[in-house]
Formats: C-alpha cells, structure tokens, sequence
C-alpha cells in the first residue's frame, strides 16, 4: 500500500486562503518544490485561493480565463489578450520565464539578475510602494504611474544587465494598470488592498470586483493615463 503526504492545501475549499511556504514553493522556471509560483501576485493569490490548481501545476488557458473573468471581472476580450501568449497547459513558474512576461523593474521584484527566487517580494520595494499612499490611505493613478518610472531609474542605475524593451515597457504599464482596474477602484487602490494582493497574495474580505468588466478599451485607456503622468 502506497503512502502519499497530505499538503496542508489540499483540504481546503475553494476560496480559502492559503500561502505556501518559501521552503514549500519557487518560481524558479522548472522547479520541482511542492507549490510552483509565479512573479505575477494575480497568478499567485487565485492559486492561494484555489480559483487555480493550488499546486499551480497543470493549469489550462480556459481555466485561467475562467478564473480572471469571475474573480476579477476581466472582459472576454481582456481575458483573451492575458492568456493568449501562455502554452495551453501550463504551470505558474513558466510565467517567471525571464523577458517573456516577467521583467526587470518589477514594483515589488527585485530584478533576476540579483539572484532571488521569482515569486520572492522584495520588503523594501513592497514598502517604498505601500508608502506611496495620497494621505487616505490611497495610492492613485500618478503614484503608480512615478513608482513605475522610478524602479526604471533605478534598475538602470543598479542592474549591469537591466534590460526592458519596448514591449514589456508596455507589459510592464498594462500590468499597473491591471492593477488599478482590476484589483483596485479604477482610480486608486487602497494601500490595505495593494498590500494583501501584492504582499500576502490573498484576496481582501471586502473585495468588491469591478462593477463593469475590465475591457481591453478600458485597459488602453488607463494605460495611456499612466504612460502620461510617469
């Protein structure tokens, strides 16, 4: 009789929260730890939550648009454009492969040629975001907008191989306007809110998802906001 370790996610309902451990889970590109992650905290929390396989193994496209669209509210069309570029079957450190959807100058990674796990947050840049608040407990547009244009300046600065292209410049603003959209209110998110996504990958209590779907015409739209204030 064969005799398998029970994981301590594996009783858990879907919706319940629970974080793997670092010595339980990498987002190192192949791992083999008990729980693949990912650089994406999106990713991230609906595995936590189990809205993905909690392994975050063997996820498929449909899965992954399925969970955008419910938990998040992503439009067909939004949803579509995420998982486009992803292979049909997939686990979440693939997502760490290093220029293809994960990039240096991250807002709460520090970049790969530093040495750390992927899906490791990094205290001090969670920090430096977190305090990028309005004075209610707000960080808006314009501050996500700078917190994007400062971690370029300094990875420029500190990274002898920083490198970040046109087009994830532009991955790199869709995602802050991601989430502003779909994890925050459209114009802000709350510090509470950008913490439990961003630091613990969990979904607030009182996290309401957008009233309307997060359209691809949305996206652009604050994307070309955020471009304008960095």
């Amino acid at each position: 009789m064969s005799v398998r370790m029970l994981y301590a996610s594996e009783e858990l309902q879907v919706g319940a929260y629970y974080k793997p451990t670092a010595n339980e889970a990498s987002g190192v590109v192949g791992t083999t730890a008990t729980y693949s992650r990912s650089p994406c905290p999106a990713l991230n929390t609906l595995a936590n939550h189990g809205y993905l396989p909690r392994n975050g193994r063997n996820i498929t496209k449909s899965v992954l648009k399925a969970a955008i669209m419910d938990i998040f509210n992503m439009a067909n069309d939004s949803a579509t454009t995420q998982v486009s570029p992803l292979p049909d079957v997939f686990a979440l450190d693939f997502v760490s492969t290093h220029n293809f959807i994960e990039h240096d100058a991250s807002l709460v990674h520090v970049d790969l040629y530093f040495g750390f796990d992927p899906m490791a947050v990094d205290s001090a840049l969670a920090a430096d975001f977190l305090a990028r608040d309005d004075g209610a407990g707000m960080i808006n547009t314009t501050a996500v907008a700078r917190a994007r244009t400062d971690r370029e300046t300094v990875g420029k600065a500190g990274n002898p191989e920083y490198s970040l292209s046109a087009s994830l410049k532009q991955t790199a603003f869709l995602q802050a306007a991601l989430l502003l959209l779909a994890l925050g209110k459209g114009a802000a998110i709350s510090v509470d809110h950008a913490r439990s996504f961003l630091v613990d990958e969990q979904i607030p209590s009182d996290f309401a998802k957008s009233a309307s779907p997060v359209s691809v015409a949305a996206l652009t739209a604050k994307y070309v906001e955020l471009v304008g204030q960095a």
